[in-house]
Order: C-alpha cells, then structure tokens, then sequence
C-alpha cells in the first residue's frame, strides 16, 4: 500500500508549456513524451519553411511581448484551420504569436525551449522524483478561469479574465473543510490572489498567510494538511520582484523559489508523509506538441451538477482541456526517474485529490472532479525504501548578457500586468457585492505601484467587513 500523503503542498506558477520547460529531458529519459528536435509550427509567411523547436529559450526577453493566451488564440495555436472543438495539429503557435509582435523572426521564438541545463533546479526535480507529461490545464484559455478550476474544478462560467465576479461566486474545495473535518489548510500569498475576492474565503482570512513565514512554518512542522502556495505576480517597486516566471519575468526567480520551498521541506519534521506538487496554470500561448484532450462525461456522473458555462462562444461546453503544462511530484517516498503518463491528469485533480485525503465525506463539486484522476497513490516507497537523501539543488541559471542584479538593485514602479489589474478588479467587485466602499478605481492604476497599494487596502477593508456578505 502507498504511503499516506499526510501534507500536500502545491506551487502553482504561470504561463509555461511542458515542451517548453522540460521537453528536452525526453534526451535523458526517453519514457517522456517529450522533444525529438524536429517538432514544428507553420511560419508566418507562405512558402517559408516550417519553425522548428530549439534549445535556445532565454530567462528572459524570449517571449516580450506576451504571447496570447486567451481561449480564441489558443483556438488558433492548437488547430490551424481555427475549429475550438476539432482534432487539433498543434501547428499555429508561431502564426498566432505574429499576431502580438509583428516581426516574424520573433514570431519564431514561441518554439524556444529550456533544456536541463537551462532550466536546472526544475529539471533537477523532476529527474530525481516524478515528471508528468500528461498534465492538462483545465480550460484552453487564460491564467484566470485555469486557476479557478483548481480550486473549485469549474471558472464559475467564465472562459475570459473579464470577468470580476467569477473569483467571488466560486464554490471552491476550501468550503469542504469544515468542522466535521479533522484537516485544515493554508494559503500563502505575497500580497495578491484571486482567492481573497471569493465569498466565502473572505470570511476566513486567518487562512491567508505572507509568504515571507513559509519558511518557518514549513521547517517548524507548522504547515497543516493542504498547503497552496501562490508566487509573486508583479513586481511591486518596492523591492518585491515577481517570481511567477509569467512571460517576460525572469525563470530564473521562479526556481530559486521552487529551491527555497523544497529545502524548507526537507527540514521538516513532517518531511517523509509530505508531497510537493509544481504545476502551471496554462501554458501562455508558447508551444506545445500534445493535443489537449476531450472530455467525455461519465453517464455515473449524471446526477452531479454540470460545470458552468454561459455567454459566447456557444460552441464550448468546458469539455476540451487546455494546452500541456509540467507537473512535477517531490517526496522522500517517490523514486527518482518516475514518469506519471499513464492518466491525463488536469487542474481538477487537485480538487478531487485534496478531497479524497482530506475531505472524504464530501460530495464532488461537479462531474468534471469527479472524473478527474487523483494522484494520492504516487508516494509508492514504504517503510524502510522511504528516502534519506536531499537533492542537491544547482543555482538558477541567468541568460548571458543579462543583468537580473542590477536590475533588482534600484526596484522601480513599472507597468502593472494585466493579472495584478484583474486581481484589483475582482476585489473592487467582491467589496461592492458586500456594500462595502473599494479604495478607488482599479481601472485608473497606472503601474505595479499603485497597483499594489490598492490590493493592500482592499484586503485591509475586506477584512474589516468580512461579516458583510
């Protein structure tokens, strides 16, 4: 029998496709459905040949501006005759990515990708312990609607970022903790979540934690059963930088985060019953050779509520996944060099996984957890099989020629991201729901700044009126 998972631990970061990150260890371990090196995409222009994978991706200037993300372009990246609900050919990556720069020789960088090398401490991991190569986002879209799924198996109908009131109306896995049940869970953020605007969350703010005491809990024995980490999405120009490794953000800041956590793991009394979980929300628009896959409803499922969905385009019924995305399973009691590619695992796996440990006298949520696939059974070594050792992790690696020091040495207000905007958009459209004043317009915000003083005080009001609803 397995090991129990006693504490999960999940890292979600942003926006990077599986071929991407850790297409090229299929060259060290040919179980993973990986890179051969002649994967390609159309070019942009008629009769120019065909834009194959490289090994080359950039910590960071690769991908600036942003590839698309949203449901339509990744329409358009998976099927090149545009078809949302069709046999995908994952061909019109590079086509798409025109549509944001305009210059065809950037255009062909969406096809960029890390190596172990490259990208060392994830690669590390996932060399060491598990790699999945079959993890789906949840939704063909944005970074919004995936990161709902993950917590409630459903967007609350949305497909888009615009819309406010999703974050807010989420019924999330978080309500199935309760006091029938003997667990408890912890989310650590550095300022900024959707989950803060959700309704419920909102009257359980002692949940929240600054992610700047992880360290401390974790090393202590103090973290408790599910533990959800969430990195920093902007720069602030205050000091904190972004370590999301969202597209154009340094990598190499995701993995010292990604190091961080692990070795405050390690040092944990709760060490040998712990899993750590490294997934992404979507892939953000950069290459990926795997079509998503379909979903079939389960006619066992027919009493359990549908998924949300409403508003264009019709045609979608949240029964297609989104683009790969890495996954990678940490645990004394996981071998090294394990491959999960077995299931098709998505976002709602966590859902259904977190409730099958810890919440198992709950009703699924919707059809779509309750067909996800859990991964409760991956801690496979017991008893005295169970490891002692700790991986030596590398330093992150820095592209050549650029000065992430120096760029960090004098923080500055720039430009906020669209996520950090939309966060502020959903707490000002969760404190109105509640009749309570937001601190201003967040559509007025004009850098990370502001941005994220208006977060500060939003959750400053919010939770001094948490008993408005």
């Amino acid at each position: 029998m397995p090991t129990q998972i006693e504490r999960l631990v999940v890292l979600m970061l942003e926006n990077r496709s599986f071929d991407h990150m850790l297409g090229f260890l299929k060259a060290e371990n040919p179980i993973i459905n990986g890179l051969n090196g002649d994967e390609w995409s159309y070019p942009v222009g008629e009769g120019a040949p065909d834009i194959t994978v490289s090994q080359d991706a950039g910590d960071v200037e690769d991908l600036n501006p942003d590839p698309n993300h949203e449901f339509a372009h990744v329409t358009n990246q998976i099927s090149s005759t545009g078809d949302p609900v069709g046999n995908p050919d994952m061909k019109g990556f590079v086509r798409d990515y025109f549509t944001a720069c305009n210059d065809p020789a950037h255009a062909a960088k969406i096809m960029n990708c890390f190596t172990p090398k490259t990208l060392p401490i994830l690669s590390t991991l996932a060399t060491q312990y598990a790699v999945c190569d079959h993890w789906f986002a949840s939704v063909p879209g944005s970074t919004i609607p995936n990161r709902l799924f993950v917590h409630g198996a459903s967007s609350a109908g949305s497909l888009t970022q615009d819309v406010a009131a999703a974050p807010f109306a989420l019924h999330t896995i978080f309500e199935s903790f309760d006091a029938t049940t003997p667990y408890d869970f912890a989310i650590y953020t550095s300022g900024s979540s959707v989950l803060l605007a959700n309704r419920y969350l909102i009257q359980h703010q002692d949940k929240f934690h600054d992610y700047s005491t992880f360290v401390f809990d974790a090393t202590n024995g103090n973290l408790p059963a599910y533990t959800f980490i969430e990195p920093a999405y902007d720069d602030d120009g205050e000091g904190l930088f972004a370590n999301s490794q969202h597209p154009d953000f340094p990598v190499d800041r995701g993995e010292a985060l990604i190091r961080e956590i692990y070795y405050a793991l390690t040092k944990s009394p709760d060490w040998a019953s712990t899993l750590f979980l490294i997934i992404y929300d979507e892939h953000g628009g950069i290459f990926d050779h795997v079509p998503p896959p379909v979903l079939k409803r389960n006619p066992v499922y027919d009493d359990l509520p549908d998924v949300e969905h409403s508003g264009p385009p019709d045609v979608f019924d949240f029964t297609r996944l989104g683009v790969r995305v890495p996954a990678v399973f940490v645990s004394p009691c996981i071998p090294p060099k394990t491959v999960l590619n077995t299931r098709n695992y998505e976002h709602c796996s966590v859902v259904a996984t977190v409730r099958k440990l810890f919440c198992s006298g709950s009703q699924p949520l919707n059809w779509r957890e309750a067909q996800a696939p859990t991964f409760d059974d991956v801690l496979t070594l017991t008893g005295a099989d169970i490891r002692t050792d700790i991986v030596d992790l590398p330093d992150p690696v820095i592209s050549a020629g650029i000065d992430i020091a120096a760029s960090a040495a004098e923080p500055i207000p720039r430009t906020p991201t669209d996520l950090s905007v939309l966060m502020a958009g959903a707490m000002e459209y969760s404190l109105q729901q509640r009749g309570l004043a937001p601190p201003g317009d967040y559509a007025t915000l004009t850098n990370s700044t502001e941005v994220t003083a208006y977060l500060k005080k939003a959750q400053q009001i919010s939770s001094a009126g948490a008993g408005n609803q």
